[in-house]
């Protein structure tokens, strides 16, 4: 069953006191407290009837209540089976991630964090009225942020072709006229390549370009050149993957600071400002992980300095 329920079974039972119904008596009942009696229900016919619930047959709301019940009571007495299920069932319903990672953060199911971050992050944008309650405001504006960081990084690939140095260019003494081979780049560049970057709907991933770019004709170029831009861009190493990286360790913070405390982690989201709340979020982002993220992370923040 579980190391918990088997502890509870080994305890003996009171003893009788004169006077009193008998322990588990509809006169002298057996309270259970965290949980609701339809839950309890649910988990004892999971165990005992479990041959008998044919979920296809259930509505998707009943369907998704037995599964919170499970996952109620299988957290508090760590029972393993009903929390597998509960979670098989919910993920074949089909839920948002935005649903999935609510009730992650409720039963601290850590390994549907980092699939949802990563979807919401770039959409961050579409989400419904309903996504932003669900999601709470710390977790939102880590969202923002990796949302924000990302696209500064885009605008400053996008923004200039790649310069090639000669610690770069492998063959760079094979090429006779360097001038006409960077000119041809700063023409062709923006039409073929940094277009696609920053596409609103469909950009191309930034460690996709070096295939981007080994596809594209540049009329003029030597294939030394290209060859040698083609193998930078292929071998870059792009900030976009750790930002991702540390949005999911910030979510994952919020979730674990949820789970010790969430009274108190609904008082602060009442009743502090946005302010307030972003700041809350920058302290949970101080934690074991990419420095290349936690610093892109920090600079989509950072207010640019006055044009003199």
């Amino acid at each position: 069953m579980s190391p918990a329920l088997t502890a509870i079974f080994n305890i003996p039972p009171a003893a009788p006191v004169v006077g009193q119904p008998a322990e588990g008596t509809e006169a002298n009942p057996v309270i259970l407290s965290g949980m609701t009696s339809e839950a309890f229900d649910d988990f004892l016919s999971f165990f005992f009837k479990a041959h008998l619930i044919r979920v296809e047959d259930l509505t998707p709301t009943r369907k998704e209540q037995l599964c919170m019940n499970l996952l109620t009571v299988g957290c508090l007495y760590d029972v393993e089976q009903a929390k597998d299920y509960a979670k098989s069932v919910l993920v074949g319903m089909g839920l948002s991630h935005v649903c999935l990672l609510h009730i992650a953060r409720q039963f601290a199911i850590h390994e549907w964090i980092q699939p949802a971050v990563k979807f919401l992050v770039p959409r961050v944008d579409g989400l419904t009225s309903d996504d932003v309650l669900n999601l709470g405001p710390i977790t939102l504006s880590i969202l923002y942020q990796a949302k924000a960081a990302i696209d500064r990084e885009r605008l400053d690939v996008a923004y200039g072709p790649p310069k090639l140095t000669p610690e770069d260019q492998l063959n760079y003494g094979d090429c006779a006229d360097h001038k006409t081979c960077t000119r041809v780049l700063n023409e062709v560049w923006w039409t073929a390549v940094a277009r696609k970057i920053l596409h609103p709907k469909k950009p191309i991933a930034l460690d996709k370009i070096g295939d981007e770019i080994n596809c594209v004709r540049f009329p003029g170029m030597t294939p030394k050149c290209h060859e040698d831009m083609v193998t930078k861009w292929t071998t870059n190493e792009f900030e976009e993957k750790y930002i991702l990286e540390a949005a999911v360790t910030a979510v994952t913070k919020v979730h674990s600071y949820y789970l010790v405390n969430p009274v108190l982690n609904h008082i602060i989201v009442v009743a502090f400002s946005s302010s307030v709340i972003v700041i809350i979020a920058r302290g949970f982002k101080m934690c074991k992980s990419s420095t290349k993220g936690m610093c892109a992370l920090a600079r989509a923040h950072t207010c640019p300095k006055p044009a003199h």
